[in-house]
């Protein structure tokens, strides 16, 4: 008679240890937490801009908002108290002119723009203001009553062109007020000036030259500084501290 084995055969695949089994699936899952922060942070990485920072950037705290919205306000209540001490020198300064006799005429004829730089030859503004309203050729053009832009070349009844002091080759006398340089600005063409000066006359970056008259008036901001250590002179470039593209009121004085 056949025999049979009595013992039971044994399976190949052996019984998996609880622990080990435990411990392979926290490991996966840490793997998966590292896996996600990574792809998280790349994502955020590559995100398109909004308002000035990344998607990441705006995933601020409530504190970190807060702290941002505090240090705004102070940046506000300083520029406030610069416009205040900037109005009572304007009043000083109105009130010594007056007292040695040199008043500021008036307070202007509103013009509007009707073309614009872009839209016209020589870089001159077309305004609806002539001759029966009181201009003249040669009047100062101001926009914002403090940022002197050109003079009245022609005039007809209801109409005046400025011709700007930013037009190609035009000069125009200035005084840097930092440090009260007399310097001429040299036309390049929409809203910008070159100057050229000694190397060792002290510029910066958003220093501002104002127009050689008694209106107190600016002309441009400088927005670049360019020297060479083989050139003695310096070039500075400069800027209309006005968008003349937006311009839609002036006042011509």
């Amino acid at each position: 008679m056949p025999r049979y084995n009595s013992k039971k055969k044994t399976s190949p695949l052996k019984a998996v240890n609880p622990w080990v089994l435990r411990t392979g699936v926290i490991v996966g899952v840490l793997l998966l937490i590292v896996a996600a922060t990574y792809t998280v942070k790349k994502l955020f990485g590559k995100a398109p801009i909004i308002y000035g920072g990344t998607v990441a950037q705006h995933l601020l705290s409530k504190n970190s908002l807060i702290s941002k919205v505090n240090e705004q306000q102070s940046t506000l209540t300083a520029y406030d108290a610069e416009i205040t001490t900037l109005h009572q020198l304007q009043n000083e300064n109105a009130a010594l002119k007056e007292e040695l006799g040199r008043t500021v005429g008036g307070k202007g004829i509103l013009g509007h723009v009707v073309t614009l730089p872009n839209r016209s030859f020589y870089d001159s503004i077309l305004i609806d203001a002539g001759s029966v309203e009181g201009i003249q050729p040669g009047a100062i053009v101001y926009a914002f009553n403090s940022i002197a832009l050109g003079t009245i070349s022609d005039v007809t009844d209801h109409t005046a062109t400025v011709w700007l002091y930013s037009a190609a080759g035009r000069q125009t006398s200035g005084t840097a007020v930092e440090n009260n340089v007399a310097v001429t600005l040299v036309g390049r063409g929409g809203g910008e000036y070159e100057v050229q000066l000694p190397r060792d006359v002290p510029f910066n970056v958003g220093d501002i030259v104002s127009l050689q008259s008694v209106q107190v008036a600016s002309l441009a901001v400088v927005e670049k500084v360019i020297t060479d250590p083989r050139d003695p002179f310096q070039r500075l470039l400069a800027k209309v501290p006005v968008n003349l593209q937006a311009l839609k009121f002036v006042v011509v004085k």
